[in-house]
């Protein structure tokens, strides 16, 4: 029972580091324990840390896993909320390494940002230039450095806005402000804005408040990311 309890602190800390809301993490610990017969279950998450407890048998067990980081993975989320469903038959949890093939991600990336570019008045230039400047933030090793939220959002940014004033700068016609509002819709955090929302209608107010003020602090990252490029290149008058 002692594994079973483990597993499902576990798979709670898969879904919060997946880009999962805190309620459903939340509900997958009590439905594995009750799945199994425990009593008095007791679950506390925000996004950094998770607390569980559960009596079997007359014996109580205490779980606390810190949580590192987040992203958002479709794939392992969707994964882990099946494995959720289906653990009461015995299934064992195990680490969920849940990637997509890097090309996928790239033209995924290339498609999002032009097709946000051209939706907001871009020409098929900007939408290109867009593309391409989103490729360059998959390519950037901010995980491998170990950054947190605030400096990997400040530094994706950054660079976005030097490179959307690139092409004008060497001459090609081009609207710097339309790719920028291209590659920007990638660092929007909608979906933990989205999360912190329900997670407050639900009656989640921590963890909601929480996932918003981390929401706040990745849009003042790309702010000041996007700023330091139209402070520097806005004074030679590129697009």
């Amino acid at each position: 029972m002692k594994e079973l309890f483990e597993y499902s602190a576990r798979l709670a800390a898969q879904i919060v580091e997946n880009g999962g809301e805190i309620s459903r993490a939340e509900e997958s610990v009590i439905r594995i324990c009750k799945s199994a017969g425990a009593k008095n279950i007791n679950v506390f998450i925000i996004p950094s840390m998770i607390f569980a407890s559960a009596e079997f048998g007359g014996e109580r067990y205490t779980a606390f896993k810190r949580i590192y980081k987040t992203e958002l993975n479709l794939g392992a989320l969707e994964y882990t909320n099946s494995v959720s469903r289906s653990i009461c038959t015995g299934e064992s949890v195990r680490k969920i390494n849940y990637t997509y093939p890097a090309w996928l991600l790239y033209t995924a990336t290339m498609l999002a940002t032009g097709s946000f570019c051209i939706y907001f008045g871009g020409s098929f230039t900007d939408a290109l230039f867009s593309g391409l400047i989103g490729i360059i933030i998959g390519l950037l090793p901010v995980q491998r450095l170990g950054l947190n939220l605030f400096s990997k959002t400040l530094v994706e940014s950054t660079v976005s806005g030097f490179f959307a004033f690139l092409p004008a700068a060497f001459g090609i016609p081009s609207s710097p402000d339309k790719i920028m509002t291209g590659t920007i819709m990638l660092l929007i955090p909608g979906m933990s804005v989205g999360n912190a929302m329900k997670d407050m209608m639900s009656g989640d107010l921590i963890a909601g408040i929480l996932e918003i003020t981390e929401a706040l602090v990745t849009a003042l990252a790309i702010v000041l990311g996007f700023a330091a490029a139209l402070i520097v290149f806005g004074r030679h008058n590129y697009g």
